[in-house]
């Protein structure tokens, strides 16, 4: 059976075998389904990927299945079903996918029982943890810069809290398919930020996407939490902020409840110009 996958090392079509759950290409290259539940599409001896600790995995997994984020899911999945509503035969791939929670998230809220999911990450431990929570897509080892999906493949394309960067993805978007980018607003975590900047100030969005994106909507999608110290430190971890808080700062975030934190996002309709 075809796949809509490349072979990482010829490049040739990938076929299905069923019995195995692999794939394997008419030059014969084979990729097996690992013991940790993921294909790998890695070829290259250098490649290095990316991967958090265990105790940055589980944080993040208590903080995301604690229900915080139940508006933010109930808004993509409305986006993702209108992305696929009356279409058959949908490829829809998570980019960057960590450890599945939008996946698991879009699959369970999905009404088109025809969509295949993929998953892709460059991180080992996050697709084991996707494959132990029992992630129901299709869950893939591979450098972003080199996806092995064919041309012109993919009919929608989630990004959530992941940048758009080169020409990866766009080169595997069908010419209708859809981009649904989610990416923070000027007041996303803003009582978080203001312990770590001083004199924080709100400024204008820019979304900095590429120039051959052309957006087709967008929405705002607001909502506030209360937070425990320990999700406050999740928090900044996820944005890339721990970095600039100090011990002292960490300690003091982490003994006080941080009460209606402002969650800003802005959700992106895209397209391939």
């Amino acid at each position: 059976m075809n796949s809509i996958l490349i072979c990482p090392t010829c490049a040739a079509k990938l076929n299905f075998h069923e019995s195995s759950s692999g794939y394997y290409c008419d030059n014969k290259h084979h990729i097996d389904k690992n013991s940790q539940g993921y294909w790998s599409f890695v070829t290259s001896t250098k490649f290095k990927g990316s991967s958090d600790t265990r105790q940055q995995l589980r944080s993040k997994r208590f903080l995301m299945t604690s229900g915080i984020f139940s508006p933010l899911v109930e808004q993509l999945s409305a986006a993702f079903n209108l992305a696929v509503k009356d279409k058959t035969h949908v490829n829809h791939l998570n980019y960057q996918c960590a450890d599945g929670f939008f996946l698991r998230a879009l699959v369970q809220g999905t009404d088109n029982s025809s969509v295949t999911h993929w998953g892709v990450s460059e991180a080992e431990n996050a697709l084991f943890a996707a494959s132990k929570d029992s992630t129901p897509a299709n869950l893939l080892l591979s450098p972003f810069k080199k996806l092995p999906f064919a041309n012109e493949s993919l009919d929608v394309i989630t990004l959530f809290d992941a940048q758009l960067k080169g020409k990866e993805c766009l080169r595997t978007l069908k010419k209708d398919g859809v981009l649904l980018l989610l990416v923070p607003a000027p007041r996303h975590l803003w009582q978080l930020k203001q312990k770590v900047y001083d004199n924080l100030s709100e400024k204008p969005q820019q979304l900095n996407l590429p120039k051959d994106v052309e957006l087709v909507s967008s929405m705002p999608i607001t909502f506030a939490a209360d937070v425990t110290g320990e999700q406050a430190i999740t928090l900044l971890d996820m944005n890339n902020l721990s970095w600039r808080i100090n011990d002292e700062l960490k300690h003091d975030i982490k003994q006080k409840t941080i009460e209606a934190l402002e969650f800003d996002y802005l959700l992106l309709t895209a397209k391939v110009k």
